[in-house]
């Protein structure tokens, strides 16, 4: 086994593996780890400059972040056992410690972005209570939580022993790489589309002008960002399943779009909650749409039981399209949201 090479190194080499390789998985490795984490510290600014409170979407997505740190620390330990190096250039004890990593790797990844999802769903919760967005949103964290559980136990029975997975000369036998690489993604794509389009026909619900939920419609869209990130991933995975054993070398572009995807995901997530920040010719740029909503006056109702029901009431707009002193759920609706814009709790 090759352990020296010349000093500018040699692709393959372990003490000298290529170069470009390893610096393509360095930046993505310190962009995701610096996208997630400035983009959960801007929503947690967010709140301390709206004098509010974090939200169990907050304490989700800071979950989702400490397991996105967990793939960060695992990349790097791939990087020092091999990754970059073809597989026959690697000293036996490392490649144990690549693979381990390798099959840990799935419990990490699902369950950010498991958390990710149930984040952006609790955000969606608390701010659209209109019945079929509520039902939506408890079907779809149930479906991710599901998936999330499938997976981690899939993947615990992906060898039989366990070990196998990392020593070969174990007797036993494992499932098809691709088929767990499928089911593992499409559900995630699939449950992402569902998750990018429930709060868009609320948003144009909205008496705003279509300019303007337009705006609303790309901030939630941003996401998309993540479902074109998933289905690259599935795309590199199934590459892999197809490249032969030199997995230590041919790994490189699953690594580095699984390091991305989750950083995107969590910035999605955060953008929608990031309008304090914002600021277009010295106003709150979430304010100027507030503002349009409700231009046509403001006057108050009575007060209900519900403190939710109340505060939003207390902001309805004397629209004349408003026949009935009655508050009907899409009224209620529309000013828990026009609430939410101008940072009032929801």
């Amino acid at each position: 086994m090759s352990t020296h090479a010349s000093d500018s190194g040699v692709a393959g080499d372990f003490y000298h593996p290529n170069q470009k390789l390893r610096v393509s998985i360095t930046i993505a490795l310190v962009f995701a780890f610096l996208l997630s984490t400035v983009a959960v510290a801007l929503r947690i600014l967010a709140r301390k400059i709206n004098g509010s409170k974090l939200f169990l979407d907050d304490y989700l997505i800071i979950i989702a972040l400490l397991f996105k740190y967990g793939c960060s620390i695992g990349v790097t330990m791939l990087l020092w056992n091999g990754l970059g190096s073809h597989i026959t250039m690697i000293p036996k004890k490392n490649l144990t410690v690549f693979f381990k990593i390798g099959w840990s790797n799935p419990f990490v990844y699902t369950s950010c972005v498991a958390f990710i999802k149930l984040s952006i769903l609790a955000l969606y919760k608390r701010l659209f209570s209109v019945r079929h967005i509520v039902w939506a949103v408890n079907f779809l964290a149930g479906f991710v939580i599901l998936w999330a559980v499938s997976i981690i136990v899939a993947n615990s029975l992906m060898c039989i022993p366990v070990n196998k997975f990392w020593d070969q000369e174990i007797e036993g036998a494992c499932i098809d790489t691709a088929k767990f690489y499928y089911g593992q993604q499409i559900p995630n794509i699939l449950s992402d589309i569902c998750i990018l389009i429930l709060p868009l026909k609320v948003v144009w619900d909205l008496p705003i002008a279509k300019t303007q939920k337009g705006l609303l419609s790309g901030v939630f869209l941003v996401g998309g960002l993540t479902l074109i990130f998933d289905i690259v991933r599935l795309v590199e995975m199934i590459k892999l399943t197809k490249a032969g054993p030199d997995i230590t070398y041919n790994q490189v572009p699953t690594v580095m779009w699984t390091c991305t995807e989750a950083a995107v995901g969590i910035v999605a997530a955060c953008l929608p909650n990031l309008r304090p920040l914002f600021r277009v010719g010295g106003r709150g740029f979430w304010s100027q749409l507030r503002s349009s909503s409700n231009r046509s006056g403001k006057s108050h109702l009575n007060t209900t039981t519900n403190t939710d029901t109340s505060t939003c009431v207390s902001h309805t707009t004397s629209n004349k399209r408003v026949e009935s002193p009655s508050v009907t759920e899409e009224t209620v609706e529309t000013h828990r949201y026009s609430d939410y814009m101008q940072g009032v709790k929801a």
